[in-house]
């Protein structure tokens, strides 16, 4: 037994037909850090979605702090402390950085309703957290 924080061994995933992943293997102990560097469609994105089980892998294993979590499903990572963060997709942009990072402390509604006084607290009603919530990225933005 390895005293890895993360370790995957012989990981394969496929998109349908598609394999994209053939049999990955990976330590990452506690206090390292560690980056995927590759070509675009070497399968560092799809590393990290098996390992956030955003996608299940079709072989070999996920394991994290010494347990299995090969076929747990992403709704389940959070609270082993797994959490995936797609960069640039703007995916939940009514939400605070902590909340992505941990979408059960989502609030119940993300409308513009939120940013009305006496909606849920003050904290969630501040102006600057209300602009944000009304703007929209566009291409403009990423200049």
């Amino acid at each position: 037994m390895t005293d890895a924080l993360l370790q995957l061994s012989g990981v394969r995933a496929a998109y349908g037909d598609l394999q994209a992943l053939f049999d990955i293997t990976l330590e990452v102990h506690a206090g390292e850090i560690v980056t995927l560097i590759g070509a675009n469609g070497a399968g560092k994105t799809t590393t990290l979605r098996v390992i956030s089980g955003a996608l299940r892998a079709t072989g070999g294993t996920v394991r994290f702090d010494g347990h299995d979590i090969s076929g747990l499903p992403a709704h389940a990572m959070p609270e082993r402390g797994i959490s995936h963060v797609p960069e640039g997709r703007q995916l939940f942009p009514f939400m605070t950085v902590e909340e992505n990072l941990d979408p059960r402390r989502a609030p119940p509604s993300t409308s513009s309703s939120s940013c009305s006084p006496g909606s849920r607290s003050a904290a969630d009603s501040s102006p600057a957290r209300c602009r944000a919530a009304s703007s929209r990225w566009s291409p403009s933005h990423a200049a």
